[in-house]
This record gives C-alpha cells, structure tokens and sequence, in this order.
C-alpha cells in the first residue's frame, strides 16, 4: 500500500494544524523513500524545546510585540514541571519525543506510535535500564512488516537507536528531542471543548474540526478539496486516567458527508482510526514570551494501516 500526504511540503515548524492520509492515492510533493508513495507532509507538531528566535525584520520603527498573546499560556518548563506531569512522575522513558517535524509517542508501558517520511511504526518497546528494543509484533508501514531494533534513552532528553525491516539495512531512529509538553500537567477536562484545524495559516485545503464533550466522546467533520467532507466522531479518553499524565487514546470513525459526489470523504469509513494523543502547544507568536496556544495532536490508525495525523487548536 502507498502512502501520500494530503499536506503538500514541508512548511516552518510553527505550522501545526494539517493532516496527514495514509492510502488514499493522493499525490504528494516529491523526496519520499523507504518504501513510501514520495509524498512529504507537512511539519507536524512544534518543538516548545528553547530555539534561538529568528531575528527580527525591519519595522521602520513600529515597536515589536514580545507580550503574551492574548489567550495564550507561558511553556511549561521541563526544568521545573508541573506536578504529576509525565515529566514530574512518569518512567525515564514514556513521554512525547520529536524530531525535525513528526512527534512520537511512547506510554508507560512501552507501546510507541512513530511517524516518519517513510511511513509509520506501531508496537512495543522493551526498555531495561536506559536501552531500549523493538518487541515482537511492531510493524511498520505502509508494508505492514516486522521491525527490529534497539537503542538508548537518556532520560527525560532523548531517544536515539536504529532500526531495520523488511530485509532492509538499518537506519537512524532518532535522535527523538523529548517534548516541553511532557511537563503539562492536565486531566480530562483538559480536551473538552472545540478544536479545529482550520484556522492554520495554510490548510492547503484541509480542515478537521470536533468539539469534545465531558466523557471525552465527540464528533465533527471534515472539509477542504484534499480530505473531503466527513461527519466524524470518536472518542479522547486519559490513558491512565485519574493521573495528570499528558497522553489519551483516541478513536475516530468517519462517515461519508459529500452531496451529489462532490467532495467525497477520502478517509476511511469501513473501520475506526486508534492511536495515541496529547495536548500540544503551538507558537502564539515569534517570540516564547507571546506565550503558547493548545492543540489536540494525535496520530491514528485504520486496521488496514490508512493514517491520519493531525493538530487541532483549542476554539473559543
């Protein structure tokens, strides 16, 4: 099965809000590989990790704003995490890891969910002390085939190792920067409300928007040439609830919602996305002290490996 983006190319970090389609026989930007259809999604989710800013560009004068944003929030600090945060109380290892443009999601029981150019890795991890190697049943697509692999973590920074499938030579994983996020603590109150996609400054024809109840169920649509119109819903419940942990499970089903064939659903409606999710932060402004603003980030997947990745902002 191929793989296409449905985001065009990469574009700056601070762009968060796009979606990303596994097997929908889109055409995407060039420079794929390992197997993947060429497409290149967008940047996913933004590193809240300290990044020098870029400089400021001439303003004739005008002053330049370095103060919170209205709305948004300071980052959390990884130095000094909030209390029952992943970063304050969980294991060296689980958390939210990063690279240049794609999060990865590792529980505290060593489940992980990976996204790269090339496809996506789902299963298991062994960890013992600081090392760290694929279990038996992780997969990777979009050819579905076993991986092997190992590494080390140097806990609560990085994760770094290598890994290998279908007969193929090893490659990097990683390094993986582990996220600012990881010291948010929140609850499940912390997803309830409206989300959407659609205010990002380039959709590229993409929109996802859902508003999530107390019980953590929701439902929403989808809209934009590249993804179609979908009536959507599912559920983002606390993966170890009770705890201030920043990771959920999420489902999601979509249902076909296009008129007289026009803007068919491109996702896929004959059985239910599952992956891991979290409350991200996305830049308010060019500056950390313009503060943060939060989003849904989740990566999900169809029982015949389809993928939807995905960050939606927090809606008034």
């Amino acid at each position: 099965m191929k793989n296409k983006s449905l985001g065009g190319c990469a574009q700056p970090l601070w762009i968060a809000a796009t979606v990303w389609v596994a097997g929908a026989g889109l055409a995407g930007c060039g420079g794929g590989g390992g197997g993947s259809g060429g497409g290149m999604p967008l940047p996913l989710f933004p590193t809240t990790a300290a990044v020098p800013a870029p400089p400021p560009a001439p303003t004739s004068g005008r002053a330049i704003n370095r103060d919170p944003v209205a709305g948004s929030e300071p980052a959390p600090l990884l130095s000094a995490p909030q209390p029952g945060s992943t970063a304050a109380v969980g294991n060296d290892s689980e958390g939210l890891y990063i690279d240049q443009h794609h999060a990865t999601f590792v529980s505290a029981s060593g489940l992980i969910a990976h996204k790269s150019f090339a496809g996506s890795l789902w299963g298991a991890i062994k960890v013992t002390g600081s090392n760290w190697s694929f279990n038996t049943g992780t997969a990777y697509f979009p050819d579905a085939l076993p991986v092997t692999g190992s590494g080390t973590f140097a806990p609560r920074k990085t994760m770094t190792g290598s890994y290998a499938y279908g007969g193929r030579e090893p490659s990097a994983f990683g390094p993986l920067d582990y996220m600012a996020e990881n010291a948010l603590a929140v609850s499940q109150d912390s997803v309830v409300g409206k989300w959407s996609s659609t205010d990002s400054p380039i959709s590229f024809g993409v929109g996802v928007s859902i508003e999530v109840d107390a019980k953590g169920a929701f439902t929403g649509k989808t809209a934009g040439a590249q993804i179609g119109n979908c009536s959507i819903s599912g559920t983002i419940t606390q993966a170890q609830p009770g705890t201030a942990k920043n990771m959920y499970d999420f489902t999601l089903k979509a249902v076909d919602a296009s008129t007289d064939g026009k803007g068919v659903c491109k996702l896929n409606t004959g059985g239910p996305y599952a992956g891991p999710a979290a409350v991200g932060l996305e830049p308010a402004g060019l500056f950390d002290s313009n503060g943060y603003f939060r989003s849904i980030m989740f990566l999900i997947k169809a029982p015949d490996g389809a993928i939807v990745t995905s960050g939606m902002r927090k809606q008034p």
